[in-house]
């Protein structure tokens, strides 16, 4: 008992050492970035080790000396960071002295560009300072570079087809509805995942059925079924975003034998609900696309001209789905209205009968009780789309969730941070908690 007893003393002392040193070096490697971002030079250096060694594919840089003679060329005179980065993951040894983080690193249209890893060492004042930089990995083997994917339709019971992309033969499958809106984003998870993705009834390329007015949310989570068994997968990991965030907890409370985890991305809460006005008229949108619009509704165009009209619309929508303004424009509208389900004359009536349902479908607290796999909800406190405060919601009441905020991120979350949202949803697929996640309480 004396030997238990004393072994259950050290983990006492050494664990929350350990936790404490984690958060240490998160962030230590948050500053470092931030530092970065925010085109601080003189910051920046300072969490480099005098006798620091950089590594990547051109060479080595040994001593604190090269490295600023090397890293200051994306400063000087660079006024947008050409990159940015965050920790995904952080180690540290049992001492809590030396600490390993790696993570995402993306261009400033978010795009995934590949994988930073550093090594960092707590100095004698407490700080911590990058002692090992680099290589990391290369960018995930998405269809641009490596991995083919499939393509192609999936028949419903009723004869509607639903259009998919298939990418990846990882161990975790993610199914995500709305494949037009995210296959671009989720296709870099195809390194760890099996990721299918794929468009709702009378959306992306799917198939339109002759009566809209019957598609309702709970025809979202029977076909979500649908695509489930056609692709045979016993247990996979449902991904919302917006209302289909709530649509995912709804199917797994009717099929939980099937869920081994469940991604939630801005999502409409279970009793709060969407937005229905603009919470603010400023949101950055160009006078001039404002003025466009608002001459384009007046004459019309969103019948007599619906693609440009859905330019038009889009231009202005996607600073309303970004928190900052300035990466607004890395939504291309261009791309969602190629596609004639898209177009605001056909889109605006299938919302117009799903969302009631929308608001309708509350979960009871029996039907809450069936979600006990783990749930992530990915939530901008900024969201002018889906309020940030249903995002908490689901955080609070589901037995096993936990919440991400994005500060200052919009309804496209991704947009305004791509590091901290394909961050955390990385580090979920792999079976542990992101680093910044909270367990929210009522």
């Amino acid at each position: 008992m004396k030997v238990l007893g004393a072994l259950l003393l050290s983990l006492l002392v050494v664990l929350p050492v350990r936790g404490d040193s984690v958060d240490e070096v998160r962030q230590a490697e948050t500053g470092f970035a931030k530092a970065f971002a925010d085109r601080d030079k003189a910051k920046f250096f300072t969490y480099v080790a005098d006798d620091a060694v950089f590594m990547n594919a051109l060479g080595t840089l040994r001593g604190k000396a090269q490295i600023i003679e090397r890293w200051s060329r994306f400063f000087d005179g660079v006024a947008e960071a050409p990159f940015s980065w965050g920790p995904e993951r952080v180690e540290v040894t049992g001492g809590g002295k030396t600490g390993f983080s790696m993570g995402p690193i993306y261009t400033p249209k978010g795009e995934h560009a590949g994988y930073y890893s550093s090594i960092w060492q707590k100095q004698a004042d407490g700080s911590w300072k990058v002692v090992f930089d680099g290589p990391g990995n290369p960018p995930a083997p998405i269809a641009e570079n490596m991995a083919p994917f499939e393509e192609g339709s999936i028949a419903t019971p009723d004869g509607v087809q639903l259009h998919y992309r298939k990418i990846g033969g990882g161990p975790v499958t993610v199914i995500a509805p709305l494949d037009f809106a995210l296959f671009d984003q989720l296709q870099q998870f195809a390194d760890i995942a099996t990721v299918i993705t794929y468009d709702m009834r009378g959306r992306g390329k799917s198939g339109r059925p002759q009566d809209v007015t019957k598609l309702s949310i709970q025809q979202d989570v029977q076909d979500l079924e649908t695509v489930r068994a056609h692709f045979k997968a016993d247990k996979f990991v449902p991904l919302g975003w917006s209302y289909l965030g709530k649509a995912v907890i709804l199917y797994a409370a009717a099929h939980p034998e099937h869920v081994r985890r469940v991604i939630q991305l801005g999502p409409v809460g279970n009793t709060i609900t969407r937005v229905t006005t603009p919470a603010d008229e400023n949101f950055g949108a160009p006078a001039a696309d404002l003025e466009k619009l608002k001459a384009m509704y007046a004459d019309g165009s969103m019948t007599r001209t619906p693609k440009e009209f859905c330019v038009a619309q889009w231009s202005v929508l996607r600073y309303y789905l970004a928190g900052d303004p300035k990466k607004a424009p890395n939504f291309k509208p261009e791309e969602a209205c190629a596609l004639e389900n898209e177009w605001p004359v056909n889109a605006n009536a299938v919302m117009t009968s799903v969302m009631p349902s929308v608001d309708q479908a509350v979960l009871p607290p029996d039907d809450l009780k069936k979600v006990t796999m783990p749930v992530l909800t990915i939530h901008g406190d900024k969201d002018r789309n889906a309020p940030y405060a249903g995002g908490r919601e689901w955080a609070a009441i589901l037995p096993d969730a936990r919440l991400v905020t994005v500060p200052g991120g919009a309804h496209a979350m991704w947009i305004d941070d791509p590091v901290l949202t394909f961050g955390a949803i990385r580090h979920f697929l792999r079976g542990d908690w992101p680093l910044t996640s909270e367990k929210v309480t009522r």
